[in-house]
């Protein structure tokens, strides 16, 4: 019994201490991994329909938040930040950038989409008492999660650009 427990453990060494039989070339790991700055243009491209959409609305938005009647066209305006948010966060969860960058802007598209349902129950007759209030809070946290998608981005970004060696000068 002894005997069979050492040759399998001189097996489990050797096996761990040989070379893998199929090395991934350097070149093929290079081509999946993006680099940071692809990163950052694939998530900027991500998020901006929502951030249009969300900017295009910014006005019926700060017009509910006042308790004001909505203006003409804030349904539509409102429906197309929901549905671009939605879909942008449905790319994002597939998007190959670090999880700090997909999550800081997973984030602010959820609370631009979250912010947009709320302002849809205010205009269907559907929200609470608190519509206003909750209103406000959300948009407030709005942008807060998209100030940190941007720092996230720009981070990124930047240190891709760090990691570039600077040539000498002789």
């Amino acid at each position: 019994m002894f005997r069979t427990l050492l040759l399998a453990g001189m097996a489990l060494v050797a096996a761990a201490c040989s070379p893998p039989a199929a090395k991934v070339p350097l070149t093929s790991v290079a081509a999946v991994a993006p680099t940071a700055a692809q990163a950052v243009q694939d998530v900027r491209g991500i998020v901006e329909p929502c951030e249009q959409a969300m900017n295009r609305a910014g006005g019926h938005f700060d017009q509910l938040a006042a308790s004001a009647s909505p203006q003409a066209g804030a349904r539509a305006a409102v429906g197309a930040t929901k549905a671009a948010c939605l879909t942008a966060f449905a790319a994002l969860q597939k998007a190959h950038a670090p999880g700090a960058v997909r999550d800081a802007c997973l984030s602010a598209v959820y609370t631009r989409e979250t912010l947009a349902d709320t302002a849809i129950q205010m205009l269907d007759g559907k929200a609470g008492a608190l519509a206003v209030t909750t209103l406000r809070y959300k948009a407030d946290d709005q942008s807060a999660a998209s100030q940190a998608c941007s720092t996230a981005l720009a981070t990124l970004g930047g240190r891709e650009f760090a990691m570039v060696a600077t040539p000498r000068q002789p």
